[in-house]
């Protein structure tokens, strides 16, 4: 097969471009022009991979990358939290975009098929239903992200394409380098420690998009179906946010951060534990247990731990402080405290 990816040097996106060329498909890839896309595009480029540069919104753009394309993975789209900064670019993107490239595929014959990679948060807030959230469930977006994906779904369900919309749960990287880790360090005080929360290893998302892909243009269960993926109870991965902060910091050496810093409305979140068990029986993707990606997490950091253990007390409070609920007598409560757990120890 042909395999048009679009985004295809984001993070989720190279993780396809590998799983297509270890099935042998002939990949494009389509993206924005960024130092990242040049150096991986000369990377990919040498074993084989089309890579055309452009923008969704220019329709021009898109009808060269899908020309003889079987099938397209639809992973472009503006994110989280440059979606709340930057509204419309949001909306053009994310929502104008996806529409060129179904009017792209469209007027192609035969015309390809599509995967829209979508988010389980276009569901809303759901910790106070009782779980797992179920595919057909109606979707509850909330803010200008998730009304841009839900309104992107739509788009493809109406486009008369073989298509189907899969809503990713928490993607977990099998690598990530430390600047992405700190970035995650900020958002971290936006979720309830006790939260539902299921994640996925980024390989097993490979996996499912890719098979998608391949099943729209074969045997046909996929066609029309909206589903999550998520990496399923069986293997773990229906957890709660503390255990997955506690599997992200503990590689590097650092202890949780107080509960009193984390937010203590469960309403405010917005992912959970979901229905996987149809997408799953067609698509066979869960394939990776939360164990198993705390071990390859705790390999790829496991060089910081030195470094870190010097520098705990000082990384600790920068972190701290990066909470909103963090307050100086927050902050010197928690200091007496961990002195009196030292005998001897006495305040200043």
């Amino acid at each position: 097969m042909h395999i048009l990816v679009t985004g295809g040097f984001g993070n989720v996106g190279v993780r396809v471009v590998d799983e297509c060329l270890a099935r042998g498909h002939a990949v494009t890839v389509f993206d924005v022009a960024s130092p990242r896309a040049e150096r991986l595009g000369r990377r990919y480029g040498r074993v084989g991979v089309r890579v055309r540069i452009g923008d969704v919104r220019r329709p021009g753009d898109l009808a060269e990358a899908v020309a003889g394309q079987d099938a397209i993975i639809h992973l472009a789209a503006i994110l989280p939290p440059t979606s709340d900064r930057l509204p419309e670019l949001c909306d053009a993107v994310n929502v104008g975009g996806t529409r060129n490239l179904v009017e792209a595929a469209r007027a192609l014959d035969p015309a390809p098929a599509f995967v829209e990679v979508s988010s389980a948060s276009v569901m809303g807030p759901t910790q106070h239903r009782d779980g797992p959230v179920r595919p057909g469930a109606p979707v509850n977006p909330v803010d200008v992200y998730t009304r841009s994906k839900a309104a992107a779904e739509a788009v493809v369900a109406e486009s008369g394409l073989d298509s189907c919309a899969l809503r990713l749960a928490a993607v977990m990287p099998s690598y990530v380098g430390l600047g992405p880790v700190l970035g995650m360090i900020r958002v971290i005080y936006d979720m309830p420690l006790e939260a539902r929360c299921e994640i996925v290893y980024d390989a097993d998302v490979a996996h499912a998009l890719v098979s998608a892909a391949e099943n729209l243009r074969g045997s046909g269960e996929m066609r029309g179906r909206t589903g999550f993926i998520a990496g399923g109870a069986g293997n773990g991965c229906q957890i709660r946010i503390r255990a997955m902060f506690e599997g992200a910091f503990g590689p590097m050496g650092l202890a949780l951060p107080r509960d009193e810093l984390f937010p203590d409305d469960l309403g405010s979140y917005y992912l959970d534990w979901y229905d996987t068990a149809e997408v799953q029986s067609i698509l066979g993707y869960q394939n990776h247990t939360f164990d198993q990606w705390n071990e390859v997490f705790t390999a790829n950091f496991r060089f910081l731990k030195p470094a870190v253990a010097a520098l705990r007390p000082v990384l600790t409070a920068a972190i701290a402080r990066l909470s909103p609920r963090f307050t100086p007598a927050r902050s010197r409560r928690a200091g007496l405290r961990a002195q009196r757990a030292v005998p001897g120890a006495s305040a200043r």
